[in-house]
């Protein structure tokens, strides 16, 4: 199998690439513009001329073939791959043999993306073993089957052979070319004998270089590439979609499970973090069925829920911001919070705004170029417009001035200059060129840039109405979607009221007056909460198809979030109740951020008690704590060249919750800009000893709304003492005595902060113990896992946590 990872460029090769190339290109320059600022044209001028202008077509087209180099041999290396396969003996089996080479196909086009070309050049890793992870994987075997089997009968898409921006690669190509050739041969008759050597010479690379620039990037040019028929993929229209949906996730689960771990206990940041959001998603099992059920379900309500800070928000954010990625287009999100005081017919309210809003920012975006222009469009049109008619003038006053005649007599010779090129077309352009100054023909190129400048204006105008009507017409349904919006939006917000009447006067004799006034007011009633919901359902269903129908979205997904910082679980149930009629729209999929007690009572369901999430929710998802691999994979991808100890340690400070993870993280970084190279013993200082004061702190004050007894008092001084105790054997000594001295929780509640500060000191003693400069790679196990789980536990279950951590000490023979 050909070769794995493109070799990076030598020295002396990068050196011509930024350095050689560019100065070959200024040179030319250079020669051009000494030969055109000449008086005449002598005949050493013409290969000065030549050699100037090769200069400038060698440069550019040089630097561009070897930025191409690595994509020729990915070229190269996916022809072999697929040909090795296609003469392979496993035919005999006609459904999994297409299945397997459906699969090499979609991986070898996956591998041509830059990003993950770049993914794997970044953590060495090599494209054989990408090949060979996903060729053994049964499981993508199997799904890229199933999706064969539902996409027999549906043609594949029709293939274009060439692009536009090939047939524009096409045009110059030829253009240069024939620019050469008909320059050599106005020159050639001025040539000395050794110049026709040269010129001969600039012909033959010229030539050269045309030739491959077409085949490399000429659609099926590429000699030896394989191109299998569609019928042997059977893949039908979802070519794409599979990339997307299963190649290039299994892609990215290969570099994280073999990305470059890094020991050491010195933490080393240069400054450049993502943890504003732009770092790499963690997929967990919660988020991946939250990907499969938006990829598969067209309507319906699902909860999700979770402890807070497990990132609810943060998966229906990526789902918005296209980070977690599904088959087919993406959905189209729109995200309301649920407000912790309500009234129900009002947040309907909103949340119909807020579906308008979206509506109309995506049915913009779509018909941006037809739209109507704005006020400040306008005037940017007639900047730009102004900006090109100062440059015609510019470019018809700079050949004046070059011709240095008047400018009657500027224009009659121009009009005599074209007559003697029209007499004879196309030999007698070459007067334009042949015998002609190099100011005048500096000139005449001037003049064409008008020209050409105002032709493009003059035809641009009214081919752009053309083009605008015809895309208005065939998007009529687009446009009335966004009238609509607009005006459901403006509806939502004001209460509309319409006056309309007439009054008359007639004036008697004997100053006698007589008049009446007929008066008609309506004001539109307020809807009700039923008629709001039902104008709701029929916009929002309207809109997902109509968008669906222009394949600008793949369905509409409405979130609500944080339901679960309603405290009350009574309120969270009424606003359920009271939401739960916008439910069920066809193309739109609901999601409801709930509580743990949601969890519970959707659990339950099936056991003789309904409640309105039972009947309000098809599914449930929960979103758990990170695992060990998930926290390193978060701080791994936003802190570059962190190692696995400080990993380890704000998994387990954090207890993988990844809100109090993300704090961590950037308190680790604080102390890092703070010291220069931090160790791992100073940062675990820091850090510990901030989570414990601020514990204590929150359990002194605890302590001061009970009454006021001596032995309150004591247990107070004692906690004060543990904030002010940095070694750790005495804060664990601190830590048994604290819990040595509980009797029953049930019955004191002193015991229960007891219990609550003993634990949490002995977690402090224990990290400060294991997370110390001392700490190696051979010592990083899955034990760590207990500590994480201890701290997660900690709140509501001090006494297990306390059984955990017993457990690590003793495992780790630590006093």
């Amino acid at each position: 199998m050909p070769g794995s990872l493109t070799p990076g460029p030598s020295r002396a090769h990068e050196r011509m690439r930024r350095l050689g190339l560019p100065l070959l290109t200024l040179s030319g320059l250079l020669l051009v513009g000494y030969v055109t600022l000449s008086d005449t044209l002598e005949p050493v001028s013409v290969p000065l001329l030549c050699a100037g202008l090769a200069c400038c077509f060698l440069g550019p087209a040089l630097r561009y073939g070897m930025r191409e180099d690595d994509r020729a041999h990915l070229g190269r290396e996916r022809a072999g791959v697929i040909t090795e396969y296609l003469g392979s003996p496993e035919f005999d089996v006609f459904d999994l043999w297409s299945a397997r080479l459906a699969l090499r196909v979609l991986t070898e086009e996956a591998l041509a993306d830059p990003d993950i070309n770049r993914a794997l050049a970044e953590e060495r890793l090599k494209r054989d073993d990408v090949r060979r992870s996903l060729y053994a994987d049964a499981s993508l075997v199997g799904r890229i089957r199933i999706a064969q089997d539902r996409a027999s009968g549906v043609p594949a898409p029709p293939s274009r052979s060439f692009t536009a921006g090939q047939y524009a690669l096409l045009f110059l190509v030829a253009a240069g070319g024939v620019g050469y050739l008909t320059l050599m041969r106005a020159a050639w008759p001025l040539l000395p004998l050794p110049w026709h050597v040269v010129a001969v010479a600039g012909l033959v690379g010229v030539t050269a270089l045309s030739a491959r620039v077409v085949m490399r990037h000429m659609a099926g040019a590429q000699r030896g590439e394989p191109r299998p028929h569609p019928d042997l993929l059977r893949l039908g229209d979802r070519h794409a979609e599979l990339i997307a949906e299963l190649v290039v996730p299994a892609i990215h689960e290969f570099v994280r499970s073999h990305r470059s771990v890094r020991y050491g206990t010195k933490l080393v940041h240069t400054g450049d973090s993502a943890l504003e959001g732009d770092g790499e998603v963690v997929v967990t099992a919660g988020t991946e069925r939250l990907r499969r059920i938006i990829e598969r379900a067209e309507s319906g309500a699902v909860a999700l829920a979770g402890s807070r800070g497990v990132g609810k928000t943060t998966a229906i954010e990526a789902v918005r911001d296209g980070k977690l990625r599904t088959a087919g287009l993406p959905p189209l999100v729109v995200m309301a919070s649920a407000p912790a005081n309500y009234e129900a017919r009002d947040f309907v309210l909103h949340l119909h705004a807020l579906i308008c809003q979206t509506v109309i920012d995506r049915t913009s975006q779509a018909l941006a170029p037809i739209l109507p222009r704005t006020r400040g469009e306008r005037r940017a049109a007639l900047r730009r417009g102004a900006g090109a008619l100062a440059l015609v003038l510019a470019c018809l006053g700079g050949a004046l001035l070059l011709w240095g005649v008047p400018a009657a007599r500027f224009a009659a010779e121009l009009g005599r200059l074209g007559a003697a090129v029209a007499a004879d077309l196309p030999s007698s352009a070459q007067v334009l060129w042949t015998g002609q100054p190099p100011s005048h023909v500096v000139a005449l190129g001037l003049i064409a840039l008008a020209a050409g400048l105002l032709a493009a204006f003059v035809v641009r105008a009214p081919l752009g109405g053309l083009i605008v009507v015809g895309a208005r017409r065939r998007h009529r349904d687009l446009f009335e979607l966004r009238r609509s919006a607009l005006r459901q939006l403006s509806r939502t917000r004001f209460l509309q009221t319409h006056t309309t009447g007439w009054s008359g006067k007639l004036t008697l004799p004997l100053k006698g007056e007589a008049g009446r006034t007929w008066s008609t007011q309506r004001a539109e009633q307020q809807l009700t909460h039923p008629e709001v919901v039902e104008q709701l359902r029929l916009f929002a269903g309207e809109s997902s198809r109509t968008l669906r129908e222009h394949e600008l979205i793949g369905r509409m997904v409405i979130a609500i979030d944080e339901l679960d910082k309603i405290g009350e679980p009574e309120k969270a149930h009424q606003f359920v109740n009271d939401v739960k009629g916008i439910f069920g729209v066809p193309g739109c999929l609901f999601f409801v951020s709930v509580s743990d007690d949601a969890v519970l009572d959707f659990e339950q369901r099936g056991l003789g008690v309904r409640d309105a999430f039972d009947s309000a929710f098809s599914e449930m998802v929960r979103l758990e704590h990170f695992t060990l691999d998930e926290s390193r994979q978060w701080v791994v991808s936003r802190v570059p060249g962190v190692t696995e100890q400080f990993c380890y340690l704000n998994h387990c400070l954090s207890g993988g919750l990844p809100r109090e993870l993300r704090r961590y993280t950037v308190e680790m970084l604080d102390v890092a800009a703070r010291d220069h190279e931090p160790g791992l013993a100073t940062v675990t200082r820091a850090l510990v000893g901030r989570d414990l004061a601020s514990k204590i702190h929150a359990l002194v004050g605890l302590l001061g709304t009970f009454a006021a007894e001596p032995e309150h008092v004591a247990l107070t001084a004692r906690l004060l003492a543990i904030r002010d105790t940095t070694g750790a054997l005495e804060l664990a000594r601190m830590a048994e005595d604290l819990v040595g001295e509980t009797v029953d929780t049930t019955v004191r509640p002193t015991d229960v902060v007891r219990w609550n500060a003993g634990c949490f000191t002995l977690f402090c003693a224990t990290l400060l113990e294991v997370f110390d400069d001392s700490l190696g790679h051979e010592s990083l196990t899955r034990e760590f896992d207990q500590l994480a789980l201890a701290r997660r536990q900690m709140a509501a279950h001090p006494q297990l946590a306390w059984r955990r951590l017993a457990d690590f000490r003793k495992a780790r023979n630590l006093a």
